[in-house]
């Protein structure tokens, strides 16, 4: 179980529901400076996950967070990598982010390895309760300067100017170099 919840335990019509909730829920506290972004990842049309950029209070702190899930399928084959640096490239090169942070369970080595992948750097712990028994979730941290050293893939943001004003009234990253040298995510 990968989620601090275990909605996945749910009957399917109970968690289609629940999913359903939660997405106008978010929708309808969505505030400048404190919003969760929920955006579809998919290859050749078909979904393969869901990657969600947060924050509460950006315009003080800066800081983004984000969390994923992707089907088991696809698990392994580098999109997980490539929907992380994505998030990382709005975040920061288009909301002037100062700081990105993750977590995940000790034992979910795949996205583990993203973090570290990426440049974070590990930044303690976490305790939750799920399904009745304690886990240890292992959180990490990137700021501006790793995130520009740590860039490996080329993102393009489409449309930003006309909604930005909805996530932040912080400026745009000015001093973000450009676009880095395409290489192959792995």
């Amino acid at each position: 179980m990968p989620f601090h919840v275990a909605w996945t335990d749910a009957p399917p019509a109970q968690r289609a529901r629940t999913v359903v909730q939660r997405h106008l829920f978010l929708l309808g506290a969505w505030n400048t400076g404190s919003w969760v972004l929920q955006l579809c990842a998919s290859v050749g049309g078909t979904v393969i996950g869901v990657q969600e950029l947060m924050a509460r209070d950006f315009g003080l702190t800066g800081e983004v967070s984000t969390a994923s899930w992707l089907g088991a399928e696809h698990q392994g084959k580098g999109y997980g990598t490539e929907m992380r640096a994505a998030v990382l490239e709005l975040a920061f090169a288009g909301l002037g982010a100062e700081y990105a942070t993750s977590a995940a369970f000790e034992d979910n080595y795949a996205s583990l390895s993203v973090s570290r992948r990426l440049g974070y750097q590990s930044d303690g712990i976490d305790q939750f309760v799920v399904r009745g028994k304690a886990r240890i979730a292992r959180r990490w941290r990137m700021n501006r300067e790793l995130w520009n050293q740590e860039r490996s893939t080329t993102v393009t943001v489409h449309g930003l100017p006309a909604c930005r004003e909805f996530f932040t009234d912080r400026p745009a990253a000015a001093s973000s170099p450009g676009p880095p040298t395409p290489v192959p995510v792995k």
